[in-house]
């Protein structure tokens, strides 16, 4: 994930080294998403993978919860861009799904990878990552 890794390296270049990232990983959800015949009016297993990034280290002293990103928003975003409905294209679900992962004030940079795990011949995960910062 190149994409990410830039974009945290710019990151904690800009924030001297105090940044902290919440993470959701390997989220798999059946969902019905794509473009080709057979993935209509069909389920189908998807990966997800998040990652939020805030200014301010969680070592900095903060003791009280309502002050950090709480990381189950990272659930909540998931479950409602799903209940949206169809996609056709992966890069819109992941762009949707960063719209709203990017949301609250304090998170500055997110990266979404979407992965399909089960395409016929495929030997290995397709998918796509789109990273932002504000």
């Amino acid at each position: 994930m190149a994409e990410l890794a830039d974009a945290l390296a710019s990151l904690v270049s800009q924030t001297y080294g105090d940044a902290t990232v919440v993470f959701l990983e390997d989220a798999i959800r059946e969902i019905e998403v794509g473009i080709h015949e057979y993935e209509h009016n069909s389920l189908q297993p998807v990966r997800f993978d998040v990652y939020a990034a805030q200014y301010g280290s969680s070592t900095s002293g903060i003791d009280d919860a309502n002050d950090i990103l709480d990381y189950e928003y990272l659930l909540d975003a998931l479950r409602h861009v799903i209940e949206m409905g169809r996609f056709g294209l992966l890069e819109h679900l992941a762009n949707e799904l960063l719209d709203y992962v990017l949301a609250p004030d304090s998170v500055v940079a997110a990266s979404v990878k979407i992965s399909k795990l089960g395409v016929p011949d495929a030997k290995g995960n397709l998918g796509c990552c789109v990273t932002r910062i504000k």
